[in-house]
């Protein structure tokens, strides 16, 4: 079965039903054990930093062993000694999402009822699920307060809902590329991605478990998804273009990858692997949590939604980022000013597209010195 939990998480048991926030048919939904994958770094008696992940994230934001090593985790510029997030002076708890793969209960969870995959029988899941999951992890930690809470993408939707959710528990948080609703743009390539899933022979209405997956389907999903990571402009500059060839490209009925062009050898290059780590009904849940978050649907505007928070608030964007483009985040310090609230919004001249807040040069250069202030602050 695919998984994206790193050989390094821990995974807390809740023997307790968990309770979900949206209903099935007018009845509550619960799970009867909850599952929390996770990791920690640092001494427990500092001050507590939450670090939450996106989409395809796993708990290995940092890598204690050799941290200075870019491949090995996924946030290796941010995260660890001496880095904005200094596992020296914070306790830097990273924790999968609920609904994952990655350690903590998703549809691939075996149901104890059963003993068979929950599959797409699994709860519906908010970002105020993931949330509500993690609070019960941090609390059987032994944490009383965050110094802070951070995430980019859909992380950053959920570093925003924990002031929403727990104010007096979260002294900050800061949201990377993100914002406080879905626009209509991710709505229709997550819908693509969905329909690609779904309409593998092999996905079989989410009941693949035993049997073959999805593997083709995941994997132009995972397609369509870099094409929404990269900037049209960095595209030009990262690929080469191929014309040049004599030779027909189609031979023996089928196109072959080295007439191919660059770019589409790298969407293969990343995407084809990724089968093999991610459960297919665990991105589609992902995918439709990202698609119906929404503040201002669930509060009546953003700014109610925003009155509740009592949290500093540091809100990073950058010019490049079609996927969550600026204004989506000044709609966040917009929401903010109106309830006279501290907001602090660092936009970032920079092309490279949406995945700018996982490019070490560019943590290093751009936004490590502005958090390294916001955080001292």
């Amino acid at each position: 079965m695919p998984l994206n939990k790193h050989p390094s998480a821990l995974v807390k048991r809740f023997e307790e039903p968990f309770i979900f926030e949206t209903p099935y048919q007018g009845k509550v939904e619960s799970i009867p054990v909850l599952e929390v994958g996770y990791e920690a770094w640092g001494n427990p008696n500092h001050p507590c930093i939450l670090v939450v992940h996106a989409l395809s994230g796993n708990t290995h934001c940092t890598d204690p062993e050799q941290p200075d090593d870019d491949s090995l985790s996924w946030w290796s510029a941010m995260v660890g000694p001496g880095k904005p997030v200094d596992t020296k002076r914070f306790y830097v708890v990273c924790i999968n999402m609920l609904g994952g793969c990655g350690g903590s209960s998703g549809p691939a969870s075996l149901n104890p009822d059963t003993g068979e995959p929950y599959g797409l029988h699994f709860p519906i899941v908010t970002v105020s699920d993931m949330v509500h999951s993690q609070r019960k992890l941090l609390d059987a930690l032994g944490v009383k307060r965050l110094h802070a809470v951070i995430g980019g993408s859909m992380g950053g939707f959920q570093a925003l809902a924990w002031p929403i959710e727990y104010p007096d528990f979260v002294e900050r948080a800061i949201m990377v590329g993100s914002s406080g609703y879905s626009n209509q743009f991710m709505i229709m390539t997550n819908r693509v991605q969905i329909d690609a899933i779904q309409r593998d022979a092999n996905y079989k209405e989410g009941r693949y478990y035993g049997g073959p997956s999805p593997d083709a389907g995941v994997s132009i999903a995972r397609m369509i998804g870099f094409t929404t990571f990269i900037s049209p402009i960095m595209m030009e500059k990262k690929f080469a273009k191929y014309h040049a060839s004599a030779r027909e490209p189609y031979i023996d009925g089928q196109f072959h990858q080295q007439y191919m062009h660059e770019a589409e050898n790298y969407l293969r290059h990343v995407a084809d692997p990724f089968t093999k780590d991610f459960d297919a009904n665990s991105m589609i849940y992902l995918l439709q949590t990202w698609s119906h978050f929404d503040l201002a649907v669930k509060y009546g505007s953003l700014a109610r939604a925003m009155e509740r928070v009592k949290a500093k608030m540091m809100v990073i964007s950058a010019t490049g980022d079609n996927l969550f483009p600026s204004y989506l985040s000044e709609d966040i310090v917009k929401a903010m000013q109106v309830n006279g609230k501290p907001v602090w919004h660092e936009l970032i001249e920079e092309e490279y597209g949406h995945d700018f807040f996982l490019i070490p040069d560019i943590i290093r250069q751009k936004i490590a010195p502005p958090l390294r202030e916001f955080l001292n602050r």
